[in-house]
């Protein structure tokens, strides 16, 4: 009898994924951002996700309530942003210890409602469950015209590689603290020019594999043109950053730039390319390219 920490967390989503259902309307199912289906007769499709937070892995006990309420419902609208959808309904389940304080859980709802009303979603329900640590359940929709949703299956060799923001040590607050980039993923759906988009949750290096895998390409990455706070290390694998990575043709690559400061304020800069090696991720450093080597955290494994 196999065990999850024997096969790893991918390998399991792998299996599960392999027994889920499909339907007519289903645009995209498992292994995006968010799965996407039809709004028959609305102009619109309509986008799915959801994810979870547990006490002492994505927050520390004794963590402020409005911070923890606030990346509950973060990672959710973060998602959303990667499809450049705009966010709708949440749900949320909360599992809990007996001792759990109740004042604390409404001020953890706080901080969900405050960053629901900046992007104009809204909570419409849950349901609550004893555990033995606090846990939050977030399951949230969005709407975006149809056909038009972001996926990571787009990148082309050629294409310039971006990232809205810098990365790395999110432990430092960030992951606590960070702003979703719903306003960006909706500019960026609306310019027609990206072809490959998601969140980076796992680390810069990880998640870049991910569209290499639904692309099947490769890329290349210049680590002296990638955004950091602290190392490049850190920058490459930390995780929790919730920017948002995406390709564009080089082509267009300076009108966004150009396009992108006058919106936002701020300059972007290409990080990398993409190319032809299928799942080959490199890093120019130091005028040498090698080989970027796989290292992420990973549930139910032991190692990193």
């Amino acid at each position: 009898m196999e065990k999850l920490q024997e096969i790893g967390e991918h390998e399991t989503i792998r299996r599960l994924t392999a027994l889920l259902g499909g339907h007519p309307q289903l645009r995209t199912g498992a292994g995006d951002d968010c799965a996407v289906t039809e709004l028959p007769g609305t102009g619109n499709d309509q986008i799915f996700t959801t994810d979870p937070i547990i006490e002492n892995v994505h927050f520390k006990s004794g963590e402020k309530p409005e911070r923890i309420g606030h990346k509950a419902v973060g990672r959710v609208l973060s998602d959303i942003a990667a499809m450049g959808a705009r966010p709708q309904w949440l749900l949320v389940n909360v599992v809990a210890p007996l001792e759990q304080d109740v004042y604390a859980l409404e001020r953890i709802y706080v901080g969900m409602n405050a960053l629901c009303h900046r992007f104009g979603a809204t909570i419409i329900g849950g349901d609550l469950a004893q555990g033995s640590c606090l846990e939050l359940h977030v399951f949230g929709t969005g709407t975006v015209p149809s056909g038009t949703a972001l996926l990571r299956s787009g990148a082309r060799p050629g294409d310039c590689i971006f990232t809205t923001g810098s990365l790395g040590c999110s432990i430092a607050g960030k992951h606590l603290d960070f702003v979703p980039r719903i306003e960006e993923g909706i500019f960026l759906r609306q310019t027609e020019w990206v072809t490959a988009m998601l969140d980076i949750s796992d680390g810069l290096a990880t998640d870049l594999r991910h569209i290499l895998k639904q692309s099947r390409v490769g890329a290349v990455l210049d680590a002296d043109k990638i955004p950091r706070n602290g190392s490049l290390e850190q920058a490459l694998h930390d995780g929790e950053d919730f920017e948002l990575l995406f390709t564009v043709p080089p082509e267009n690559a300076g009108d966004l730039c150009g396009r992108w400061q006058e919106r936002f304020g701020n300059k972007l800069v290409a990080i990398g390319e993409i190319t032809e090696e299928v799942e080959i991720l490199k890093l120019k450093r130091d005028k040498e390219v090698q080989i970027l080597e796989r290292k992420a955290f990973e549930h139910f494994s032991t190692t990193v």
